[in-house]
Order: structure tokens, then C-alpha cells, then sequence
């Protein structure tokens, strides 16, 4: 068991062990007074950061005890990525210090300026509503399930001017990715591996597409991969960048879950620091040189 926010977690139905008396219930005027009264670290320490202890299931399934500490406390290194809470005799339990670390990750992917475009609510929420695809699955099936209408309450009551995300200004390059990172990254295998293009070739991780039947690649198809690879760049910031986690090694700093091959050991790699420079908008156009 693991206790969240100093509350006892157990796996029995989703409502129990989580500060919440009963199920929870759609938003009302009241909880979103509740949201805009109190303080906003403990509305979320005791309303929103009891909710990554939920048992959700596996992807795809009904089945299964998965939270989403699961993986964003053990198996990732990117955004969201939460505090391994600290043992306890009862089981586990964050304490302040990691709940206001926890919250400094978590406020970074909300826009109280716009709350409904907060990736801290689209992902979770599935794409036939609007939601962003989610390597652990979506939970929620609309807008009106009660776990997004209290965490929408709570972005809602953030003051604006301190939680609005800045404008991204670096732009990824098109050219450079066209005429480099297909051709040289994601065709080509390093150390006898397989290239990217052999799992991500299509699909909803399709950034390594290929020709259709072995011809040449069109530039329609070169751009859907290029759009399908932004779900996995951070402009501007290449160590949040999945794109570049996922192949690195783990001992380099890389992510710990990626059923495909590890490119790069460290983040040393010359091949690496090329493509982190793509991401930070220092590398554009078709010149490849000096790495390839």
C-alpha cells in the first residue's frame, strides 16, 4: 500500500484511501468556490496530488492496479515526473517538501489563462474528446468525468499571471529534419540496431516514415512524420525532449521504458548534441555536416 499526502492508500475501489469520502462527483459552483478559497499548493496537495495514487488499470484494460506514479514517479524522465514518496511503516507518503516539488512540475504544465488547454488535462483525456495521446492510456472519456472537473477547478483558480505558460519562440526546423533526421537518424541503425523506422514507420508514433512501397519519400508523408514527431519535442528544451530520452541510455540520463533499442549511451554523443541543438532552434536548412 502507499499512503499519498499522509492518507493511506490501499488498491480497493478508486474512492477509498485517497481523502475523499465518497466517489468523486462532477463539478459543482461549490467545489470551484472551494478551489478559488483555499490556498492554491494545499487545494492541490489535498484534492489533485491524491488522484496520481488512483488505480487506474493497465492501457487498454479494466484490469490491473497502475497509478499514475507507476510511471511518472519510476519509469520516466520527462514532464511530469513525480517524487518517489518516501517510505513509511505504513507504506509510502509524500511528504510537504516533495508535494511543493511535485506542484512546481505539475504548474508547469498548466495555463490558467486558458485552463482547457492545459496538457495536465489533455492527456489523460481521451483523443475522441479532445484530449492528446498518452503512452499510459486515457482516463477519462469526456470532460464531464469528475476527476477533470476538479482539476479544471483548480487551474481555473490559479491567478493567471503567475501559471500562463511563455509563448514558445523557438521554431523546430522542417528542412533540417527532412533532409537530415530521416535520412541519417531514423533510417539508419547505429551498431547493427534497427533503425527507428522499423517500429515508427506509421501510426500514432509514425515520425519515421518511409516510402510507400520502397519508392522515394513524398514531402506529404516527410511532414506527417515531422508533425507526428512534435508530440515528442519541447521547443527549446532538448532534455525534455522524448524524442531524445527514449533512445538514450538510462546511465547516460535517458528514459527507463523504450521497448526499442538505445542509440545513445550519453548524452555526449555528437549525434545527440546535434539533434538537441535542432531542438533548441540553433541547427536549421539541409546542411548535415559535420556529423553526417
Amino acid at each position: 500500500m502507499i499512503a499519498g499526502v499522509g492518507i493511506l492508500v490501499g488498491l480497493g475501489p478508486p474512492s477509498e484511501g485517497l481523502g475523499l469520502a465518497d466517489p468523486l462527483q462532477a463539478s459543482t459552483n461549490r467545489a470551484t468556490d472551494v478551489a478559488t478559497q483555499q490556498a492554491p499548493f494545499d487545494y492541490y496537495r489535498a484534492n489533485i496530488e491524491p488522484l496520481f495514487l488512483r488505480p487506474r488499470g493497465y492501457p487498454g484494460s479494466t484490469r490491473g492496479q497502475a497509478a499514475c506514479i507507476s510511471c511518472h514517479a519510476w519509469q520516466t524522465s520527462v514532464r511530469f515526473s513525480l517524487e518517489e514518496p518516501t517510505e513509511t511503516p505504513n507504506g509510502g507518503a509524500w511528504t510537504e517538501e516533495q508535494s511543493r516539488r511535485n506542484y512546481e512540475v505539475v504548474t508547469q504544465l498548466v495555463n490558467a489563462s486558458d485552463p482547457e488547454s492545459s496538457r495536465f488535462l489533455l492527456k489523460p483525456l481521451a483523443q475522441s474528446a479532445g484530449g492528446l495521446s498518452h503512452t499510459g492510456g486515457n482516463h477519462w472519456a469526456s470532460t464531464e468525468d469528475p476527476e477533470y472537473q476538479v482539476i479544471l477547478d483548480w487551474i481555473r483558480a490559479l491567478p493567471a499571471a503567475d501559471f500562463t505558460p511563455d509563448d514558445a519562440e523557438v521554431t523546430v526546423d522542417f528542412e533540417f529534419y527532412n533532409a537530415c533526421v530521416l535520412p541519417n537518424v531514423l533510417s539508419v541503425g547505429n551498431y547493427g540496431q534497427l533503425a527507428c523506422t522499423s517500429c515508427h514507420s506509421g501510426g500514432q508514433a509514425g515520425f519515421a516514415p518511409r516510402g510507400a512501397g520502397g519508392g522515394a519519400l513524398t514531402e506529404a508523408r516527410a511532414r506527417q512524420g515531422f508533425a507526428t514527431l512534435q508530440r515528442l519535442i519541447v521547443p527549446g528544451d532538448p532534455e525534455l525532449s522524448r524524442f531524445l530520452l527514449k533512445p538514450l541510455h538510462p546511465d547516460g540520463g535517458g528514459s527507463y521504458a523504450h521497448n526499442g533499442v538505445r542509440r545513445w549511451q550519453t548524452r555526449s554523443d555528437p549525434e545527440w548534441q546535434t539533434l538537441a541543438a535542432w531542438i533548441r532552434g540553433e541547427v536549421s536548412g539541409a546542411d548535415c555536416s559535420p556529423v553526417y
